[in-house]
C-alpha cells in the first residue's frame, strides 16, 4: 500500500468518527489539508481563506481570524478524537502550530522518541535540577521586580485638577467606560449544517437585532455567547484604567451593544474603541463640529461659523504602514456630565492617543497649542490626530484640528 493510499485510508476512517460526521465543514477543511500536503502544496492563509471559506482577494488575514480559528479548532477535534475512536490507531494526524501542513506520525516513533528523552533527562538528572532552582529563583526576583514596579508606578498620580480629566478623577462622581465591541449573531447555515456567526453593519444592539428578526422572520437568529472586542477598545483601556486605579477610582465598564442613551444621564462617560462601534453615542457628536462616514473611512469637519467642509479621509488598515484617523472630544453631556470620546477607525490610532493624554509628560506639547489660543485648557473641547505607524505600533502623531466647544 502507497502512502497516499494508507492516508487516505486513514483520513476516512478519521471523517467518520463521531467527532466529524456531523460537522461538514471541518470534514472538508481536513480533507483540503491532507490532500494539499500529498499534492506538496504550500499552503497560506489567505489561499486557504479564499479556497476553503469562500473568501474574496480582499481577504486581510489580521482583521478576519476565520482561518486562525477554525485551524485551532480542527486541532482540538483531532485532540478529541485520538483520545477516544483513534487511540489505538498507529500514525497520528497533525497539524503543527504556525503551519497549516498535515503529518501523520507514527505512534511507535513518538514513543522512541519520549524514551530517548527520559533516558537523556535521568543522565543529566542533577545538572537539570540546579537549572531548575536557579530558574525558579530567577522567576521569584522577575515576579518580586514587577510587582515593585508597579507599586512605585501606583505614585505618578495625576493631579485630581488636571483640566483634561478633573471631573474623571472626582471622588464623589461615577466614572462609567464603554469599550466599543461588535455586536455578533448567528444564523444556521445549511452548507455548514451548524450556526455560523455574523455582522451586519445595520445591528448593533439587542433593539436593532429584534427589528432585524421581525423582517426576516424565515431566518433562526441568535446573539453569540461572546461579544467581539477590536484591538482599538481593548489596548486603549489599560493607560485609563491605570489613571483612575492610581486615584483608587473604580469605574463601571460596559460593552457598547448594551448600552443605553438614558445612562448619559447618570454617568460621566468614557468611551474608548473603533468609530465603527459608536452607534450609541453618535447623537453626541452633534456638539462637536466632526461627523464621520464608515465606508470609505472619513472624518467631516464643518469649522464653526462658517459653511466650508474639511474632509479627512484614511485608508483601509493593512500589515504595512498605516496612517490612522483619532477622535478625542470632551463633550458637554446632560445633567452636568461629561462625555469623553477616544475612538479611531483602526487598531493602530486609539490605544496611541489614549496613552497620549492619559500621559501629562506627553501631553505638554497639545497643552501648550491650547493655553496658546485660549489662555487656558479649556473644559471641552474637540481634536483630531492623524496616527502614523506599522500594523499596530504607532511612531508618530499630528493634531490636525483641536477647537474649545462653547457651553450652552
Amino acid at each position: 500500500m502507497t502512502p497516499e493510499s494508507a492516508h487516505k485510508k486513514l483520513l476516512e476512517k478519521i471523517l467518520n468518527s463521531k467527532e466529524f460526521i456531523h460537522s461538514q465543514i471541518y470534514q472538508n477543511y481536513l480533507t483540503y489539508l491532507v490532500e494539499s500536503a500529498n499534492e506538496g502544496k504550500q499552503l497560506k492563509e489567505i489561499t486557504i481563506a479564499i479556497e476553503v471559506f469562500g473568501k474574496d482577494s480582499s481577504f486581510n488575514p489580521a482583521e478576519d481570524t476565520i482561518v486562525r480559528s477554525h485551524t485551532y479548532t480542527l486541532r482540538k477535534k483531532l485532540e478529541n478524537y485520538y483520545y477516544n475512536e483513534g487511540k489505538e490507531d498507529k500514525y497520528r494526524l497533525r497539524i503543527p502550530k504556525g503551519h497549516y501542513e498535515t503529518k501523520f506520525i507514527p505512534v511507535q516513533d513518538n514513543l522512541h522518541r519520549t524514551r530517548r528523552f527520559l533516558l537523556k533527562l535521568t543522565a543529566h538528572y542533577y545538572s537539570i535540577l540546579i537549572i531548575l532552582v536557579l530558574c525558579a529563583l530567577l522567576a521569584v526576583l522577575w515576579s518580586s521586580n514587577s510587582a515593585l514596579r508597579m507599586k512605585l508606578a501606583a505614585y505618578r498620580v495625576m493631579d485630581p485638577k488636571d483640566p483634561v480629566w478633573a471631573e474623571f478623577l472626582d471622588p464623589d462622581k461615577t466614572v462609567m467606560i464603554i469599550i466599543g465591541d461588535h455586536f455578533f449573531f448567528t444564523d444556521y447555515s445549511d452548507k455548514y449544517q451548524e450556526f455560523i456567526g455574523m455582522r451586519h453593519p445595520k445591528v448593533n444592539s439587542m433593539e436593532d437585532l429584534e427589528v432585524y428578526r421581525a423582517r426576516h422572520p424565515e431566518i433562526k437568529l441568535e446573539v453569540t455567547d461572546e461579544p467581539y472586542f477590536p484591538y482599538h477598545a481593548i489596548w486603549s483601556l489599560p493607560p485609563v484604567l491605570n489613571m483612575l486605579y492610581a486615584v483608587h477610582k473604580k469605574p463601571i465598564i460596559r460593552k457598547s451593544s448594551d448600552v443605553s442613551p438614558q445612562i448619559l444621564d447618570e454617568y460621566n462617560i468614557i468611551f474608548l474603541g473603533s468609530i465603527k462601534t459608536m452607534y450609541k453615542l453618535k447623537h453626541t457628536l452633534l456638539k462637536s463640529h466632526f461627523d464621520f462616514e464608515i465606508a470609505p473611512h472619513k472624518i467631516i469637519y464643518t469649522p464653526p461659523d462658517t459653511g466650508s467642509v474639511q474632509v479627512f479621509e484614511t485608508t483601509l488598515h493593512s500589515p504595512g504602514p498605516n496612517e490612522d484617523l483619532v477622535l478625542a472630544l470632551k463633550l458637554p453631556g446632560p445633567n452636568q456630565k461629561s462625555i469623553f470620546i477616544i475612538a479611531s477607525f483602526h487598531s493602530l490610532g486609539a490605544p496611541e492617543i489614549a496613552n497620549y493624554l492619559t500621559t501629562p509628560a506627553l501631553r505638554e506639547a497639545l497643552d501648550i497649542k491650547f493655553q496658546e489660543r485660549y489662555g487656558r485648557i479649556p473644559e471641552y473641547f474637540e481634536i483630531l490626530f492623524r496616527v502614523t505607524g506599522i500594523d499596530k505600533t504607532a511612531y508618530s502623531k499630528e493634531v490636525l484640528i483641536f477647537n474649545k466647544i462653547e457651553i450652552g
